[in-house]
């Protein structure tokens, strides 16, 4: 695993993570028993062989060689994985991935028309359910441009589905156009779903090692990974909640990781925020945040616990020149940030804040598939020794029925 995770400035007595190791073995075990519902995540990186990879990268590659721009539509984890790393690992040139349909925004969409104008375009709408709200009026919207510019035919070459293949809105007028459909499995929920055609097929449009991702991830998928410490930073989460830290606070020193921390607050949030119950996820990109959140870190109210992730190997470097002022002259930005985390680290552990570390070594496929298995793992087993169903989330459902309720006034 190219994961390192530093628990000693989480201000826990070791004996207590010890003490609840046991409870979180019986959770990893439900999760791979398949006895839950919306597990099929758990065990799915290791169903991807040769061929199955090779569909989604063909299917890729055909796309970019037709393509300008390939516009994804979907919301939350319809969107948000791929989005994640995307922005982490450098696109290939060519095809870029625009995303449209998580929002309601009718400024964002003119913007995107104008700049898809007089280009090649791709769509692919993405959607377990075949009714998300924002998705398919956005769809409705890129449908009519594409059917204007290419006509029938070549409309439904162009428009790529990932649903659930069960009768739906979206699956039922997909297949009688003949569209391309790929299977959002139904025991997979959308924000476990970043490593299925959700996630992979945009990731692969533009040019990431899908192949890497995923056998970064099957490495990880077993028990006997999360066996011993492996699942202590769960555990920390539920014993520093215990004491009344409900908020975890996601900080980045790289700001590529921007859309990860948006991923992450979904995961957390979405899987543990029920039942009264919850730890409230924030993410912040530093040093940019530190100039607006920094004082309430060092002396604010003491109600949250912050958790690092920090890259060792940066993707680039740039020298500060020897005619700049004193002390950066002869430096460079990377070690610039490197004493700008040390130093939040040092001073937010003075203050008594519990911290986390993670660490990656840099930011490739392979990590990247493995850091988004290992949070879906740690998240899965600390919804669970909270007492919650981590794959649920009635309380989405609430504001959807109103909302639709006025629409329908419209």
């Amino acid at each position: 695993m190219n994961l390192n995770i530093e628990l000693k400035n989480s201000r826990l007595e070791q004996a207590a993570v010890e003490a609840r190791r046991g409870e979180a073995q019986q959770a990893l075990a439900k999760l791979f028993s398949g006895q839950l519902d919306f597990t099929g995540w758990v065990k799915d990186p290791l169903r991807y062989d040769e061929a199955k990879i090779k569909a989604l990268t063909d299917t890729a590659a055909e796309i970019r060689a037709k393509c300008d721009y390939f516009i994804v539509l979907g919301v939350g984890g319809s969107f948000m994985g791929a989005k994640a790393v995307i922005d982490m690992l450098p696109e290939e040139d060519g095809t870029k991935v625009l995303f449209a349909g998580y929002n309601f925004s009718g400024r964002y969409l003119k913007e995107l028309m104008k700049t898809i104008e007089g280009r090649e375009i791709a769509i692919c709408v993405i959607s377990k359910s075949g009714s998300t709200t924002e998705t398919l009026s956005a769809y409705g919207i890129f449908k009519e441009i594409m059917l204007e510019k290419y006509g029938k035919e070549e409309t439904a070459k162009r428009t790529y589905v990932v649903t659930e293949t069960r009768s739906n809105y979206l699956f039922d007028q997909a297949s009688e156009e003949g569209c391309t459909i790929f299977d959002l499995a139904v025991d997979i929920g959308g924000r476990y779903s970043v490593l299925t055609p959700v996630g992979l097929l945009p990731i692969a449009v533009a040019g990431i090692d899908i192949g890497a991702m995923l056998r970064g991830a099957a490495a990880l998928a077993s028990q006997e990974t999360f066996a011993g410490t492996g699942l202590d930073y769960a555990i920390t989460r539920q014993l520093l909640s215990g004491q009344g830290k409900k908020t975890e606070i996601f900080e980045f020193f790289d700001p590529y990781l921007a859309y990860f921390g948006e991923w992450l607050k979904q995961l957390f949030g979405e899987s543990e925020g029920k039942d009264g119950k919850g730890i409230f996820p924030v993410s912040l990109m530093f040093s940019r945040d530190l100039h607006s959140m920094g004082q309430f870190l060092q002396q604010g109210t003491p109600l949250f616990f912050e958790t690092f992730l920090t890259v060792d190997e940066p993707a680039d470097d740039v020298a500060i020149p020897d005619t700049a002022m004193p002390p950066f002259a002869g430096k460079t930005i990377q070690q610039i940030n490197e004493c700008a985390e040390k130093g939040v680290l040092d001073a937010h552990v003075a203050a008594g804040t519990p911290v986390v570390s993670i660490r990656v070594p840099r930011l490739d496929a392979t990590t990247t598939g493995q850091l988004i298995y290992w949070f879906e793992m740690q998240c899965a087993v600390s919804g669970l020794l909270s007492g919650v169903d981590p794959f649920n989330q009635p309380g989405v459902e609430a504001y959807k029925k109103e909302m639709r309720g006025y629409i329908n006034k419209l």
